[in-house]
């Protein structure tokens, strides 16, 4: 683990101490703290301040302590077999999952009050208030693509495929909420030249592109009428999370899937994830009216419809939340079959399981240092082939690069990029493999 890597860990724990002692200050003045919480928050400080220290001073990871969860065994067992490494020695992915799981447990064995308290919460919030313009910009578009399918104005497949194209891209793109490149999704803009050019100059950064067979696979379940659902991992809340609904919500009206099951996360992870709080925020923040206060009363309208629309859809059960203990686990997704077989088999009957972001791809592709022309389907192992029971998944990832690993480039692509092309979120990869077939 380098030096920046380090570095990484240190700031997150010590934005997590923070928060605990302005959270004390602030919670005590407002709404009166009592005595246990107040200590059992300092209790928590403390650990905080332990676990900065530890790695510091690059010391043994020590087991985690059994709060309940049913993973604890599972870290620990795989401390046992790394033969319980140091902090700056251990494999980088294990240890960050290590220690958010850690840092949950501070929580969780706390009292009542701490054992829910997501501890980026606020960070979250602050960073989806920042993107108000976005926002509103997006849920515009996604209104107008709604009214043109429900209108029967995108009839013809070359707009249908544009559509399903500049969904891609925005979700592909979430973590960012510059939508400059993208089109207005109006039919007449999408079959225009200029929507063309548009859609073409947001793709010159996706250094793997298999949006294609992705078309080919949802056009030809919707025209044969076999469809069922599909899954979707989330990864980051605020922005994202929004493009992420209008992408779930564009497949269910366009008729391209039943039903469509968002993956996000039990407890506080990797500081920016989704948990079911963020998405009951940014859907009754939009419904009530209340997510931003400095725009105006037709944007604020626009925000209130979609906020009640995707409520409807989650009430009605074409979009539903699940949060898995295995997505908070170390276990890289090619031992999903053999630890999480019930997980695996629900994913094996979906369409299609498209998985969101960074960590989501690290953790398919094992975080290994594959060479970049390393296919998608050697990467992500067994989950590129059928199980023993003969069943398999279809994955598709959508990745901003924001970390070393990278498969799938075509050779001598590489060579004409930027050496760090694959850490500055500037890049990304649309990968697809069919294991059904």
């Amino acid at each position: 683990m380098g030096v920046g890597t380090t570095a990484l860990l240190y700031l997150i724990l010590a934005y997590s101490e923070m928060r605990i002692i302005r959270l004390i200050a602030h919670t005590r003045c407002t709404s009166g703290l009592g005595n246990v919480d107040t200590e059992a928050a300092r209790e928590i400080q403390a650990k905080l301040s332990t676990l900065i220290d530890e790695i510091a001073a690059n010391s043994l990871l020590q087991a985690i302590p059994d709060d309940g969860g049913p993973d604890i065994k599972d870290y620990n067992e795989e401390l046992r077999t790394l033969q319980q490494p140091k902090w700056l020695k251990a494999p980088w992915l294990y240890t960050e999952c290590f220690m958010y799981r850690l840092v949950a447990t501070y929580f969780t064995t706390s009292t009542p009050f701490w054992q829910s308290f997501d501890v980026f919460a606020h960070s979250k919030r602050l960073s989806f208030e920042g993107s108000h313009i976005g926002t509103v910009e997006l849920v515009k578009r996604f209104r107008t693509m709604l009214d043109a399918i429900q209108s029967d104005e995108a009839t013809d497949e070359a707009t249908q495929k544009a559509i399903f194209e500049e969904m891609v891209q925005i979700s592909l793109w979430g973590n960012a909420t510059d939508l400059s490149l993208l089109t207005s999704l109006s039919v007449e803009e999408l079959q225009s030249r200029q929507g063309k050019e548009a859609r073409e100059a947001s793709k010159a950064n996706v250094m793997v592109d298999d949006t294609h067979q992705v078309w080919d696979l949802l056009s030809t379940l919707k025209k044969e009428k076999t469809l069922g659902e599909i899954h979707y991992v989330l990864d980051n809340a605020g922005f994202e999370l929004l493009t992420d609904l209008v992408f779930a919500s564009y497949l269910i009206e366009s008729g391209y899937t039943t039903k469509v099951v968002l993956h996000g996360k039990r407890m506080p992870w990797f500081v920016s994830d989704v948990n079911l709080g963020d998405l009951k925020d940014l859907i009754e923040g939009f419904a009530h009216g209340t997510m931003y206060d400095s725009i105006g009363a037709q944007d604020k309208q626009a925000l209130q419809e979609s906020g009640k629309y995707w409520q409807q859809q989650i009430d009605n059960g074409t979009v539903e939340f699940a949060a898995h203990p295995f997505w908070t686990t170390q276990h890289p997704y090619g031992r999903m079959a053999e630890v999480e077989p019930h997980l695996y088999e629900q994913l094996a009957m979906a369409d299609l399981v498209i998985y969101k972001g960074d960590l989501n791809y690290r953790k398919l592709t094992y975080d290994g240092m594959w060479p970049k022309t390393t296919s998608f389907k050697e990467a992500i192992g067994p989950l590129a082939k059928k199980n023993l029971d003969g069943k398999g998944t279809r994955s598709l990832v959508l990745r901003t690069c924001k970390s070393d690993v990278a498969v799938g480039l075509n050779p001598g692509v590489e060579e004409n990029l930027p050496k760090d092309w694959t850490r500055t979120g500037k890049y990304a990869v649309v990968s697809y493999w069919d294991a059904k077939s």
